[in-house]
C-alpha cells in the first residue's frame, strides 16, 4: 500500500510549466505526485469521477488544484473532497476566484510552488518522518545563510 499520494489537478494541460515547477519542489522534498488534467466546466463528470476515486482511497492525500481565471476546479474539489485542496493558480495575480468560492468549499490558496510543496511535507509529517527532517533541514540552511549575509553585511 502506498503511504501517501499526491495528486495535482489541473483544468488544462497548458498549464504543465506550472505543474512542473511545483513538481520541481516536491522533488526536494523527497516527494513524489501525480498529474490530472480535467477541467470543471468542461468535463464535469470526469471530476466527479477523479475525487469518487480519490474519496474512496485509504491513502492520506493532498490535492493541488491548477486552474486560472474561474477557478471552478478549486471549488469542486474542495467541496466534494475528503482530502485537503491547496489551489495554487499558474497566474499569481489572478486568483480572487480561489478566495471567493461558495460555502463549504474549504480549498487553501498558496501562489508559491516552493510554499506549496513545504506545505505539504508539512502535513506528510505526519505520515512520513523522513519529510520532518527534511523540512527542518530546510529550515535550517535557510537560518544559516541569513545568518551568513548579516554577518557579511555588518558595518
Amino acid at each position: 500500500m502506498k503511504e501517501y499520494n499526491v495528486v495535482i489537478i489541473s483544468g488544462s494541460d497548458s498549464d504543465l510549466p506550472h505543474i512542473k515547477k511545483i513538481q520541481d519542489e516536491l522533488g526536494k522534498f523527497k516527494i513524489e505526485s501525480n498529474i490530472r488534467i480535467c477541467s470543471a466546466h468542461k468535463q464535469p463528470v470526469a471530476c466527479e469521477n477523479i475525487i469518487k476515486e480519490l474519496n474512496a482511497s485509504s491513502v492520506p492525500t493532498v490535492i493541488v488544484s491548477i486552474a486560472g481565471a474561474t477557478d471552478a476546479l478549486s471549488g469542486v474539489l474542495s467541496f466534494h473532497s475528503v482530502h485537503p485542496v491547496i489551489s495554487c493558480p499558474p497566474d499569481k495575480t489572478n486568483f480572487f476566484s480561489c478566495i471567493d468560492n461558495p460555502p463549504g468549499s474549504s480549498n487553501s490558496l498558496i501562489l508559491r510552488p516552493a510554499n506549496v510543496a513545504k506545505h505539504i511535507a508539512q502535513m506528510l509529517c505526519l505520515v512520513n518522518a523522513d519529510f520532518k527532517q527534511i523540512v527542518i533541514e530546510k529550515n535550517n540552511e535557510k537560518i544559516a545563510k541569513l545568518t551568513v549575509a548579516d554577518q557579511e553585511n555588518r558595518s
